[in-house]
């Protein structure tokens, strides 16, 4: 092999290390707080956050709501995938799973996410991609409020599976 070829192959090895072929660096500064919550208020009564810093980051959750959150024809559809009881009509007189709760994270500028009743009972909620938030989660700054919701969440039924094919038709 010639001189440039082993230089050119070293390179080539030490590019790929430093994009991501070794372990990640530990996390250099202190960990952001996250919470839950179930309104602006109630994030600013927690006193992490302002009122103004929790309104902005709230009213950007239920904006993500509204244009994400899956639309169903019938309030039937919608309880068969979200569960009974956990469905809210829409100003088109259509339904989506109810907004229980708010998971803020305490960045600059905060950020916040909507949080719905998980399909599984427990007490807990699930992002719009399905990601299983505990309530009881310790690293996680959870209101009062938040987690009585959450615990009724573990009394409600489980969403079964199979019901979700019957209300498919009924998705927009």
């Amino acid at each position: 092999m010639s001189k440039i070829a082993i230089s050119a192959t070293a390179l080539a090895a030490l590019v790929l290390a430093a994009c991501g072929g070794g372990a990640p660096p530990p996390p250099t500064g202190p960990l952001v707080e996250r919470g839950i919550f179930i309104s602006a208020g109630d994030c600013a009564d927690s006193k992490k956050l302002t009122g103004e810093e929790c309104d902005k980051a709230i009213a950007g959750a239920v904006a993500q709501h509204d244009a994400q959150a899956v639309v169903y024809k019938t309030v039937h559809a919608c309880e068969v995938v979200a569960g009974p009881e956990r469905c809210n009509k829409t100003v088109d007189g259509q339904f989506q799973p109810r907004l229980q709760a708010f998971f803020v994270v305490m960045s600059k500028p905060p950020t916040a996410v909507p949080l719905y009743a998980p399909k599984a009972s427990s007490i807990a909620f699930q992002s719009l991609s399905k990601q299983i938030i505990l309530a009881k989660d310790e690293t996680i700054t959870v209101s009062a409020s938040a987690l009585t919701i959450a615990s009724e969440n573990a009394k409600l039924s489980e969403v079964g599976a199979d019901n979700t094919a019957a209300a498919a038709a009924d998705i927009h």
